[in-house]
């Protein structure tokens, strides 16, 4: 199989919505032809936004010259606030943003290059252990790993590192980052792979043994900074173990590699999305359901990503694969929607009204990626998916946008009223990954 550049999936993406795999001017989705005016206007406005608003107040502001890294807390109006420790999913974003910019925007490379080379740095010098082998999961502020604070390596947090790594590589081409990435990779599938059911285990020691290989009789990890439930497969560390091979899968080219991606694939498309549009949110090693719900975010999110592995994947069964992105889609736009306002509301039961009615910053963006997605399917009403995308695109532009000092607020009340103590910038948890990525994807699909 050949290498596929993110430019040329996200043209995939485009043409795989359609039943021939081909966008023909003669068949090019009515929204195109008939609004092109007014998604080029969006797209501007867009774009004007990301660079002006989002990556002008984090970069260079983020970068932590003298420690390495990035800098993970910042207050409402930029102000730096204390931190002790680096944490792998932060410092893995971070590196990704810029990289990422780089393969929409090349004329950015040479703004964007040192970014993504410091990150690069910090992953490979303080983030990767190299006495085990693997990722550390947190390090102190300095870099230095330290196992009896947090003795465990996690599948989430790890695979950012092998997401941010490949991109790098893809983005600036140089070598030591194909080399972390494909070294990552290797350690995972050494030490985390199931063998007998697929998908990966989620949490190890330090020197990569299984912590709960099924789930335990009794809770592990009180204490700890554990992401998921030990001895359950999860769905959003599952979702990002799909995300990392696809972009470690453009750049590499090995039918391991290959197999734990058609692999991934199938375990998020057929066992972790449930029918009718919910999720497994944590599942036995069997991944028989243990936990469903409704993550709007996550439903839209996966949306995007499933197609965005087809385009990758050439699968047969791409019809299966828009049925699925379908039924996520229309599944949030049912319960998580909300009319009134725009946008999306954070969470709730399996098929009945959320109970999370908060607006969380990543949500909107990956809305945006969800809707845009699916817009383009045979048959799907364009029209709807379009008026939601407007729509979520306003109540993000209007009422999470922090206009004065840039990016985007944490939350929100679903009326895009301020919650007190959730204005922050920067935490170990807000990057600028989702936002970055949910704009980019908007710019491209308004502009094609």
């Amino acid at each position: 199989m050949s290498l596929v550049s993110r430019r040329t999936a996200l043209r995939r993406m485009a043409a795989w919505a359609l039943p021939c795999g081909l966008l023909h001017a003669n068949v090019l989705p009515r929204f195109v032809r008939g609004a092109e005016k007014d998604r080029r206007a969006t797209a501007a406005e867009i774009e004007k936004l990301l660079f002006e608003k989002v990556l002008a107040a984090w970069f260079p502001r983020c970068l932590d010259t003298a420690q390495g890294g990035f800098h993970e807390n910042f207050s409402e109006d930029w102000t730096r606030q204390p931190a002790d420790s680096k944490f792998l999913v932060y410092q893995a974003r971070m590196t990704w943003t810029p990289a990422a910019v780089i393969l929409d925007y090349p004329e950015q490379r040479s703004r964007m290059a040192d970014y993504v080379r410091h990150g690069l740095q910090f992953l490979g010098d303080k983030m990767w252990d190299a006495e085990r082998g693997g990722f550390f999961d947190r390090t102190d502020a300095a870099g230095r790993g330290n196992p009896q604070r947090m003795p465990w390596k996690q599948l989430y947090s790890y695979v950012f590192g092998i997401y941010a790594a490949a991109t790098a590589y893809e983005a600036i081409r140089e070598r030591r980052a194909l080399d972390l990435a494909v070294d990552a990779f290797r350690w995972l599938e050494r030490h985390a792979h199931d063998p007998e059911h697929g998908g990966y285990y989620e949490h190890f020691t330090v020197d990569g043994r299984p912590v709960a290989m099924d789930v335990p009789e009794r809770q592990l990890g009180q204490g700890l900074p554990v992401i998921g439930r030990v001895g359950y497969k999860s769905m959003n560390a599952h979702i990002h173990t799909l995300e990392a091979l696809i972009a470690l899968r453009r750049v590499c080219d090995d039918p391991l590699l290959d197999k734990r991606l058609h692999e991934t694939f199938q375990i998020v498309r057929d066992k972790i999305v449930r029918p009718g549009g919910h999720l497994a949110m944590f599942c036995a090693r069997d991944f028989a359901p243990r936990d469903e719900h409704s993550s709007f975010g996550h439903e839209l999110e996966i949306a995007y990503l499933l197609m965005e592995a087809a385009a990758l994947l050439r699968r047969a069964d791409d019809q299966v694969t828009r049925r699925t992105a379908l039924a996520l889609v229309d599944h949030s736009l049912r319960w998580g929607w909300d009319a009134a306002h725009g946008g999306f509301y954070d969470e709730g039961p399996p098929a009945a009204p959320p109970t999370k009615t908060e607006k969380v910053w990543w949500v909107q963006p990956e809305g945006m990626n969800g809707l845009l997605t699916v817009a383009e399917f045979p048959g799907a009403d364009r029209q709807r998916y379009l008026q939601a995308f407007d729509r979520t695109w306003a109540f993000f532009r209007d009422h999470m946008l922090d206009h004065r000092h840039g990016d985007c607020y944490e939350v929100v009340h679903a009326d895009g009223s301020p919650i007190p103590g959730k204005r922050h910038k920067a935490t170990p948890w807000k990057a600028a990954y989702h936002i970055t990525r949910g704009l980019l994807f908007a710019i491209h699909r308004c502009r094609t």
